[in-house]
């Protein structure tokens, strides 16, 4: 898939950041994007986890691809450690 800088910025202008709550303790913190989450956060016992969601069924179709699949590149420290295109 190439995604154009104009729409990468257009998606970028509306990310949305939901915090975890106090009242809500199984609410994580997210990072929402294109229809898409990314939950950062710590964990005893395993240290940092990085979840991505895909299947919110929000994402827009200009975002998949023909055979179902959204491209996906994770970096740790400016190294990719994960790339499905």
């Amino acid at each position: 898939m190439r995604l154009s800088q104009r729409r990468a910025d257009t998606l970028n202008r509306h990310v949305r950041f939901l915090h975890r709550r106090r009242k809500d303790r199984s609410t994580l913190p997210c990072l929402e994007t294109g229809g898409t989450q990314v939950y950062a956060y710590w964990e005893r016992g395993a240290g940092l986890v990085v979840s991505v969601h895909l299947d919110t069924g929000e994402v827009p179709s200009d975002l998949i691809s023909r055979d179902g699949t959204i491209a996906v590149r994770i970096t740790v420290n400016g190294h990719d450690v994960f790339v499905a295109d």
